[in-house]
């Protein structure tokens, strides 16, 4: 809106209850000047409205942009449709903050226009010119609708009825305006059946965004079937210099693992501050009579607002007079007005219940700390800041443009997901384009696939007969009230209905008794007898031959000088029954590596100098750029994640975690000390804060560099503790091995010259579903068990199941071990089983079976000895269970396919020598390769 010069009279405001006389008229005098665009839009509207004929009159929509001045325009358009005839006018906005700001709009720029809010005015007597101002919700609600109307009244309160019967009494026309009606009319149609209600002769709306579904309900529902559009483009309003030609938003690019430890919200105001600081500079240094307004949008809340000025004060340096708050969760438009307007205030903080209905024309900057992904809010927040300041336009105005700088709106935002909110505003805000002659759109009824019916708009240039025929809603009558279509076939009772319905369960369905529904008198059949169950085997060979009987084969472990160095059981690891934690978490953390990359975002981290990327993006034209800013760090949220990474060592308790902490303060202390000499070196003005600084301050700064560390380092502090522990497993004796295994007969399993119960086990691939191989009473003896024969010994018995099956990799690779000369047999090691060979992990929680237990001749003639092979797709996996190994095996090697080859695994991942199947001689020398390991633990 241009500027405004206006004298006031004074007068009493009117009483809020009781039937009084008129309103006293406010003498005024406006000098405001209408920009062209104004002036067209005033002229068309104004004639569009001014049609004679009733029917031919259609609703007008204005579309112009956040600060364009569309409610200066509809106020002039209000006043030159009143010089031909007398009008009551009906002002709804969608925020009770907009009642007070239109209120005081109309007041200072038309003054042939009586603005009055509803709850005050409707016990008046009004008369043409009243503008009645009040919310959509406040008579938008569907008990009032089904009175007519007309229950809310008493002695003391006029009904909306008595209202309007009073008016048109008089003589009077009725003229509705719904103000923003982009947000307004948001979900629903209510207010659009009052619209229908008050069969309003002159219907009036604004938006700020291009074509809207719920304009387009409302329309319908308030028994319209066109309106006429008057737009104007946002290019027009920034030539007009009412709007800022360009919109920056601000946002910040923040690894995974930086999002968690950055004080956004601190590090938005600081960079917030800078910003408005310095187009302060620039203003003085134009000498433009401008103090600039920096406004923070904080979420709602019981101390939202102080904590944002505590912020600005202590960390930003900003002085307490020069900041404004607004801390009430209800909005005050007066005193937000009262704010932006005093030059002594550079802060306004307000909530986000607050955001709307005040002006700071003044302002260049809005951050928010709180996401505002809604398109219409975010509109309107921006709203804030796109308005220039009278000075400005006054600097410039016999220049071609404003300056950039000068010239841009900048939103600071510390979600950066709210971006597509303010995005999506300045995109539907960009979209219009000027219509200032006004165009006819034609409402259309259409269904979907689904059946639903929607509305649309379509722009035509031949306006309908009437724009008062109206569309048929799609709603009928029931019991229940109003209900769409679609539901009413639910009510049918057309006698087909039956046939559509859901099936009825039988079980649920009634059975009438036919016949003699006692049924006959027959003796009841005698019960089959029972089968006697055999006795338990209790001899070896019955057992054998039970097991035959169920259909399942037995296979024998091999016994004696086939199997040399094989004993009932296999060693295995268990790891430590007690830890003494506390001196290995003393030890982990004095031995952590701390690279000098480490230290120093340790040090920054504890000094606020970690840098990030600020991306900025002028939502107008799309184009971006980034710089590299130093971003608060957050305190808490460091301490919380060195928490939990500590909370997640095995076996650490709270005593740990202070020694931990401790040992790494002590060992940062250095690099912090030379990172403040070195400050100091560098600016005298840190060399004094770091003088400043107390004890307990520097230990606070060394604790946050500690957490840091712990953050960056949570992995290898856990390895390192599992290292720790591994290097302490017990050797053991794992449970006995099975004597017999158990295979169902149905399942084919290949002769195996070596292994130690002579036969491959299955493959995976080709292991058939048992449930379908074997009765009930068959699996009864499919299960690992020990039973207890008749001399006292037991007989364990073990199956082949999923923990001991073969892949087609491993398959082949025991085919090749039954063909090596320098194998004397071998074992297929299960995953989880008891008595399976496990390896105490030294960088995780879990144990490690090998696949495959070997005995071999690492040279000709030389003792046969245990030793531990794994095939491993996941060479990684296969480095990190490389860095532990039972002393009874020695090192465990590792291979992993590679095409149609095998590759050895070397300790650091990497890929080695290629072992070409059923040639071992390959796998043999890095048997005797790695022979000095048996015997011997891995490194500490």
């Amino acid at each position: 809106m241009t500027a405004v010069e206006v004298t006031l009279t004074p007068m009493n405001p009117p009483s809020a209850t009781g039937l009084q006389a008129p309103l006293p008229l406010l003498q005024q005098t406006s000098a405001v000047q209408p920009e062209r665009f104004q002036s067209e839009l005033i002229t068309n509207i104004s004639a569009a409205l001014q049609t004679p004929e009733r029917t031919q009159r259609p609703p007008c929509l204005l579309r112009a942009p956040t600060g364009s001045g569309k409610t200066f325009v509809l106020g002039q358009v209000l006043q030159q449709v009143g010089q031909g005839r007398d009008v009551l006018w009906f002002w709804f906005v969608p925020f009770v903050t907009l009642v007070a700001q239109t209120l005081d709009a109309l007041l200072h720029t038309a003054p042939g226009l009586h603005p009055v809010p509803l709850a005050q005015g409707r016990n008046q007597e009004v008369g043409a010119g009243t503008v009645l101002i009040s919310t959509v919700q406040s008579v938008a609600r569907a008990q009032w609708r089904k009175q007519g109307y007309d229950m809310d009244g008493d002695d003391d309160t006029r009904t909306l009825a008595a209202l309007l019967a009073r008016a048109r009494a008089q003589g009077l026309a009725i003229g509705l305006v719904v103000d923003e009606a982009h947000i307004a009319l948001d979900k629903g149609t209510e207010f659009g059946q009052f619209a229908h209600w008050l069969d309003a002769d002159y219907l009036l709306m604004a938006t700020a965004t291009p074509k809207d579904q719920r304009l387009t309900d409302f329309l319908v529902h308030a028994g319209r079937i066109a309106q006429r559009h008057f737009s104007v483009s946002r290019d027009d309003v920034v030539a007009a210099r009412l709007n800022k030609q360009y919109i920056e938003a601000v946002v910040y690019s923040l690894g995974g693992s930086m999002a968690q430890v950055t004080d956004v919200r601190r590090t938005v105001l600081r960079q917030a501050w800078t910003r408005n600081q310095a187009i302060a500079c620039l203003l003085r240094q134009r000498n433009i009579a401008c103090t600039p307004l920096l406004l923070v949008q904080v979420a709602n809340g019981a101390d939202t607002v102080q904590e944002a000025a505590q912020e600005l004060m202590q960390h930003c340096g900003v002085p307490p007079e020069a900041i404004g708050q607004h801390s009430a969760d209800l909005p005050d438009p007066i005193l937000m007005a009262a704010i932006a307007n005093d030059s002594t205030k550079q802060v306004l903080i307000f909530k986000q219940s607050a955001g709307t209905g005040f002006d700071a024309p003044r302002a260049f900057v809005l951050a928010s700390t709180k996401s505002v992904n809604d398109a219409d809010f975010a509109l309107q927040f921006m709203g804030r800041v796109m308005r220039v300041d009278r000075t400005l336009r006054t600097a410039f105005a016999g220049q071609a443009e404003i300056p950039a700088e000068l010239n841009t709106a900048f939103v600071y935002l510390a979600n950066a997901e709210a971006q597509a909110g303010y995005e999506a505003a300045v995109q539907a805000t960009s979209s219009v384009k000027s219509q200032l002659e006004g165009q006819t759109e034609r409402l259309a009824q259409r269904r979907t696939v689904s059946g639903a019916v929607v509305y649309t708009n379509l722009p035509t240039d031949a306006p309908p007969l009437s724009y008062a025929f109206g569309l048929s809603v799609a709603t009928v009558a029931s019991g229940d009230g109003e209900m769409p279509l679609a539901v009413q076939s639910l009510h049918s009772t057309d006698p087909q209905t039956s046939l559509f319905a859901p099936p009825v369960a039988p079980s649920a369905q009634a059975r009438a008794p036919q016949g003699d529904f006692w049924g006959m008198d027959e003796l009841a059949p005698e019960p089959a007898p029972a089968t006697r169950r055999k006795s338990a085997p209790t001899t070896r060979a019955e057992v054998v031959q039970t097991l035959a009987d169920n259909r399942l084969r037995a296979f024998e472990r091999k016994q004696g000088s086939a199997v040399p160095t094989l004993h009932d059981r296999l060693r295995s690891e268990e790891k430590p029954s007690f830890v003494a934690l506390s001196a290995i978490a003393q030890q982990v953390a004095r031995e952590l590596p701390l690279p000098a990359a480490l230290q120093l975002q340790a040090r920054q981290a504890a000094l606020n100098l970690l840098t990030q990327k600020e991306l900025h993006r002028e939502l107008t034209t799309g184009t971006q750029y980034a710089h590299e800013i130093a971003v608060v760090t957050d305190r808490r949220a460091l301490a919380r994640e060195a928490l939990a990474a500590l909370q997640q060592l095995p076996h650490a308790e709270e005593e740990d975690y202070r020694l931990i902490v401790q040992e790494l303060v002590e060992r940062l202390r250095p690099a912090l000390e030379d990172a403040l000499l070195d400050a100091a070196q560098r600016a005298p003005e840190a060399g004094q804060a770091a003088a400043a600084l107390q004890d307990a301050q520097r230990l606070r700064l060394l604790r946050d560099a500690a957490h840091w560390v712990i953050r960056a380092s949570a992995q290898e502090l856990r390895e390192a503790i599992f290292q720790a522990i591994a290097d302490q497993a017990q050797a053991v004796d794992a449970q006995a091995l099975p004597d017999v295994m158990l295979c169902p007969e149905a399942v084919p399993l290949e002769r195996s010259e070596k292994n130690i119960y002579g036969v491959l086990p299955p493959c995976t691939e080709d292991w058939p579903d048992i449930e379908g191989l074997l009765f009930t009473d068959e699996r009864q003896w499919w299960k690992d068990q020990a039973l207890t024969l008749d001399d006292g010994s037991q007989l364990r018995l073990g199956r082949y199941d999923g923990a001991v099956q073969l892949n087609a990799l491993e398959r082949d690779f025991a085919r090749a071990l039954d063909g090596a000369d320098f194998v004397h047999w071998w074992h297929r090691n299960p995953d989880k089983k008891p008595y399976a060979v496990r390896v105490v992990r030294a960088e995780h929680a879990h144990y490690f079976y090998p696949d495959f237990v070997v005995c071999v001749a690492h040279t000709e003639g030389a003792a046969p000895l245990q030793r531990l092979l794994e095939t491993k797709q996941d060479t990684k996996d296969a480095a990190r269970k490389a860095q532990h190994w039972p002393a009874a095996y020695g090192r465990v090697l590792f291979l992993t396919p590679d095409g149609s080859r095998l590759r050895w695994v070397n300790d650091d991942g990497s890929l080695g020598d290629a072992v070409k199947l059923p040639d071992m001689q390959g796998v043999r020398e890095r048997l005797a390769q790695t022979e000095a390991s048996v015997g011997q633990g891995a490194p500490a």
